[in-house]
């Protein structure tokens, strides 16, 4: 009797085994046969009913491109418009069906044209801080550029010009300079500190404090990244007229 059992299992699992691999097998024909019609039959079909092949019309203006897909026996369709940084506005951009595909005359050609880079509408910075107004530069997709310092009768810290005036239409990444108000010319200034920094920190930290960058000698010296700033002719606490300059010594590599 246990062997009959033994029997009939081996019996279930060999016939479920072979349902199994029958399943695996029709799959796999059916993936074959779509391959085959993707790729033979149907460009044999296309063929043999006079088929061309679709010309690449990318990156030609949209008038150019319908001359020339119209010139084929081709029907145009405007798909949609993008924003696209490579190619300016009125040109291609995307085609389908793709170019080299097999098709009939007549077939419709889908293209999407580019309507250029996206513009952004310049904010307005006057009367915020320096921080903030640097954080909108960056929030808007735009780049900082420089920022200089003068004094006026606004308060100090304040953003008293910008180099784009407000709402004018500027595309991402445009550099926006910046002239922040050191508040009105009251008593003298205060050197600052400048031994560590790199040149361009150390000549906006003299604007800052009201003075100026004087004379720039360079030295070679191993060991420091180049551009830092390795001495300055006025030591740092001293209390001079505004506008005063500060010569500075600076680190450079051997050629």
């Amino acid at each position: 009797m246990k062997h009959k059992i033994v029997i009939k299992e081996l019996l279930q699992k060999t016939v479920s085994a072979k349902t199994l691999l029958l399943v695996a097998f029709v799959l796999l024909f059916f993936l074959l046969f779509l391959a085959l019609v993707d790729d033979v039959i149907m460009p044999w079909y296309t063929k043999h009913g006079e088929a061309l092949a679709v010309p690449n019309v990318v990156a030609k203006p949209m008038e150019e491109a319908k001359d020339i897909l119209e010139a084929d026996g081709l029907e145009v369709v405007k798909a949609g418009e993008k924003y696209d940084s490579r190619l300016p506005f009125g040109y291609v951009l995307d085609q389908n069906p793709r170019a080299k595909r097999l098709v009939k005359k007549g077939r419709r050609i889908y293209l999407t044209m580019s309507i250029g880079e996206k513009e952004i509408e310049m904010p307005k910075l006057f009367d915020l801080s320096e921080t903030n107004a640097v954080e909108r530069i960056k929030s808007f997709g735009l780049r900082l550029g420089e920022i200089d310092y003068e004094y006026s009768r606004e308060p100090s810290n304040v953003v008293i010009r910008q180099s784009i005036e407000p709402r004018t239409y500027v595309k991402l990444n445009t550099s926006v300079n910046l002239v922040v108000s050191l508040g009105e010319a009251i008593g003298d200034s205060k050197v600052p500190e400048l031994a560590g920094l790199i040149l361009k920190e150390a000549v906006r930290e003299l604007k800052k404090a009201g003075l100026k960058a004087g004379k720039i000698r360079y030295k070679i010296l191993d060991g420091f990244l180049p551009e830092t700033i390795v001495q300055q002719s006025l030591p740092p606490g001293d209390v001079v007229s505004h506008g005063t300059p500060v010569d500075l010594v600076v680190t450079t590599v051997r050629q």
